[in-house]
């Protein structure tokens, strides 16, 4: 198992060169959720954090957020998608 940043296509592609160079198995694990479920697991709505915790504030969410895609098929990946409401 590897656990690696693939928030964005150009991220995505660099572990695919390594998938194709190597020809091994893989999955892309992605985590299909509305934004409101990803800010509440972060504890941005419900302040979870004990006092004085810095924790990811909404701007940030917004802000890193923007630069996500999702994967897809043009991508060739081994997809397991994950859908969470």
């Amino acid at each position: 198992m590897l656990d690696f940043a693939a928030a964005t296509k150009t991220q995505r592609a660099w572990f695919r060169e390594l998938v194709e160079r190597t020809h091994v198995e893989h999955e892309l694990h992605f985590v299909d959720a509305p934004d409101a479920v990803c800010k509440c697991s972060f504890g941005i709505e419900a302040g979870a954090c004990p006092a004085g915790t810095r924790w990811t504030t909404e701007e940030d969410f917004e802000a890193i957020n923007a630069y996500f895609q999702s994967p897809s098929e043009e991508e060739k990946f081994n997809v397991v998608r994950h859908e969470r409401d």
